[in-house]
């Protein structure tokens, strides 16, 4: 039997809809297209919002990295097209010269015009991943370090040598926006709109993908906000609330592979290092009620050192950290969905709001542009 490896999103009492109707839906809110930086560095160089949304219809698209014809027998009934806000569309925009570039002076325009050469040749060779790579944080030990963020080699400014890149996102976020504008069918398909906000300080993920049922005249007065921002989720959620009450548009916020946080996405203390209190809790809980437990990169709920009588606990590990280089692979309480939930209880004994109280949801993070293929 053909099955769809995709997942339903309960997300109406999020945005106020009425809970009425029981109807289960199957789609993916994590996905990225050409318009993602690593995507575009790893051989995506074709499949763009308007393939994905294409291929989620059931409509025949070509594979972008082996070139054959693919098509899903049965249609997803919604889709949201997930690209990281961090250099959105901005590899695609160096490789086709169509990048928009601020003067730099002498120096820093030769440092980009030799970056983007690094690039354009990474990317001929094949080699567009180990390019991707020296973005990632270098391995350090963060055993007695309570915020990854301060930490002396958290050095997120290679980035910068591309200089003021908010224009070319800002036209690749309104492809995003037109392309889901034009697929979306209401009671038949449905286009979200939504980034992935990529906070990754020491190479601990605490990436969140965030979610806004809200259409292209709400969506095309901001640019998604990105880690090179803030790394620190309560920025995220401030942006999220100031920029709902400026143009009123609504969001969601769901965290996912907490795997591989290196302890940071659970913890008994902010990523700041300082007490949960109650305001917290409660911001925590308003933006962010349901969390990714699976995808591509591994399982969340739990694993055999946490879950020691649980035979199935051992389900699709992952112990690869997002950065340069392989260390060992810590398991971490702070690290699964299972000990958070009843570490939030604990929590809420405490200062009366329970911040880790949420729902679940799996997704693909696919970043082929094509969700998933059929079993």
């Amino acid at each position: 039997m053909n099955k769809i490896i995709a997942f339903s999103l309960l997300i109406t009492s999020s945005f106020g809809y009425s809970q009425s109707s029981k109807d289960v839906y199957f789609g993916d809110t994590h996905l990225h297209s050409s318009y993602s930086f690593d995507a575009f560095l790893n051989n995506n160089h074709s499949a763009d919002p308007d393939t994905a949304y294409r291929w989620a219809k059931g409509q025949p698209v070509i594979h972008p990295y082996n070139r054959v014809r693919v098509q899903i027998n049965t249609p997803l009934d919604f889709l949201v097209v997930s690209d990281h806000a961090e250099m959105l569309g901005v590899m695609r925009a160096v490789r086709e010269d169509t990048i928009i570039k601020e003067d730099l002076g002498f120096f820093g325009n030769l440092k980009r015009w030799y970056a983007f050469r690094l690039m354009n040749q990474a990317i001929d060779d094949r080699a567009g991943l180990a390019f991707f790579g020296q973005f990632l944080p270098e391995i350090s030990d963060l055993s007695a370090h309570l915020d990854p963020v301060t930490h002396a080699n958290n050095n997120i400014a290679n980035v910068n040598i591309f200089g003021d890149t908010s224009k070319t996102s800002k036209l690749a976020w309104n492809d995003i926006v037109n392309a889901a504008e034009r697929h979306n069918d209401p009671g038949s398909f449905t286009t979200l709109l939504g980034w992935e906000w990529s906070s990754i300080p020491m190479g601990a993920n605490l990436h969140r993908i965030v979610i806004t049922p809200d259409g292209a005249e709400k969506a095309k007065k901001f640019l998604p906000f990105g880690s090179d921002q803030s790394q620190y989720p309560e920025d995220l959620w401030y942006w999220l609330d100031q920029t709902q009450k400026r143009t009123g548009t609504r969001f969601l916020a769901i965290p996912h592979n907490s795997n591989i946080s290196k302890g940071y996405m659970f913890d008994d203390t902010t990523l700041r290092g300082e007490p949960i209190t109650a305001d917290y809790a409660r911001r925590r809980i308003k933006w962010e009620p349901i969390v990714e437990v699976t995808q591509i990169k591994g399982d969340s709920e739990t694993r055999s050192e946490l879950s020691p009588n649980d035979k199935f606990a051992d389900f699709e590990n992952y112990e690869h950290y997002i950065q340069q280089g392989k260390s060992e692979y810590v398991a971490s309480a702070a690290d699964y969905i299972r000990p958070a939930l009843k570490k939030g209880l604990a929590i809420e004994a405490k200062i009366g709001v329970n911040p880790y109280k949420f729902g679940l949801i799996g997704s693909t993070d696919s970043h082929t542009g094509l969700s998933s293929p059929e079993e």
